[in-house]
């Protein structure tokens, strides 16, 4: 008798098409595949009907703001598909690492800066992932803990100042950079989400961290080393914080400790509407960036066409909503 696969085991099988009702296997493709079908007709609406949206520099004015973000919500995609929620800290990393990449760099060089960085994000992902890993902690409570903490102790240290790279220095040069007329932050975006996708798709870290959010108590007694798999997921969710923080940075050619505020429930909005879901076990980093792009051009929509802040709030609120739903109303129709 052949044995059965892991996936098998701990009972993570999907029922076949036949099993489902029309309507059924129509609400469950949406939740699957519906923002790749959105996002064209998103893009295409807007290319045909919103004036200045089809512009070389609207479009590069997108990617640029949206690449910060984006990275933030490619490295938390783990994080949430391990059934852990979200990571709050966030917004405490992004600050901290631009703080550090431009504040030490005009003292000591990039260097010293990109090591001191990725320091601090070790030591976020490995706080974070043994709370939550091996003491069972309530990721939303500890990752808020830490961004109180973090954003603190960053303020103290900095004094709130706001720190400026010098003019034609090389972190602006990084941050006006472009590949024909590609921005180096798109390009970093499309890295990073390549490296992800791999390592979540093509990998045995990545087919635990889905397992996991599938089925925990089944995948501890695969045998599987699930603390230390929770801290991966941190800390992938702290490097790639890291790098949003220099992009941000980069950007701007300025620092503060609350440059980043938002940044968490924008980087869960584009994660959520690209398809992965908050239950955990399913999802995928190229729908998230999806999402990413789904939700900036959108929100460069509103903004073409003249809504307020408050307006684009309430949009990205309620298309929340629609996804959670519709995940939700997929996963109770697949187990029936």
């Amino acid at each position: 008798m052949a044995k059965p696969t892991f996936t098998e085991s701990i009972g993570v099988v999907a029922p076949t098409s036949t099993e489902l009702s029309t309507g059924a296997r129509v609400i469950k493709f949406v939740a699957d595949r519906g923002i790749i079908a959105f996002t064209v007709i998103l893009i295409v609406y807007a290319a045909i009907f919103v004036n200045g949206f089809a512009s070389l520099p609207n479009i590069s004015d997108v990617f640029y703001r949206a690449a910060p973000i984006g990275i933030v919500a490619l490295g938390m995609t783990f994080v949430v598909i391990s059934a852990n929620y979200l990571d709050l800290s966030v917004v405490a990393q992004v600050a901290t690492s631009a703080v550090i990449f431009i504040g030490v760099s005009n003292q000591a060089g990039l260097a010293p800066a990109i090591l001191l960085a990725l320091l601090v994000a070790v030591i976020y992902g490995v706080v974070n992932g043994v709370a939550v890993g091996f003491f069972h902690a309530n990721a939303v409570i500890v990752t808020l803990a830490t961004t109180f903490v973090g954003l603190g102790v960053l303020r103290w240290l900095s004094g709130g100042s706001i720190f400026f790279g010098p003019n034609g220095g090389v972190i602006q040069s990084l941050g006006q950079a472009k590949v024909g007329p590609i921005p180096l932050s798109a390009i970093v975006l499309i890295v990073m989400a390549v490296i992800l996708g791999f390592v979540l798709q093509k990998t045995t870290f990545g087919f635990s961290i889905r397992s996991y959010g599938s089925n925990k108590a089944a995948t501890r007694l695969a045998g599987v080393r699930t603390g230390q798999l929770v801290v991966g997921a941190f800390l992938i969710t702290s490097i790639s914080a890291m790098v949003a923080g220099f992009v941000l940075a980069a950007f701007s050619n300025t620092a503060v400790s609350s440059m980043a505020e938002g940044y968490d429930f924008q980087a869960l909005a584009a994660i959520i509407i690209g398809g992965t879901s908050v239950f955990g076990g399913k999802g995928s980093v190229y729908r998230t960036l999806l999402g990413v792009v789904f939700v900036s051009v959108l929100t460069n929509i509103l903004v073409l066409v003249g809504l307020t802040f408050g307006a684009q709030q309430v949009a990205i609120g309620v298309l929340i909503v629609v996804a959670v739903s519709i995940d939700a109303i997929a996963r109770k129709l697949v187990k029936n």
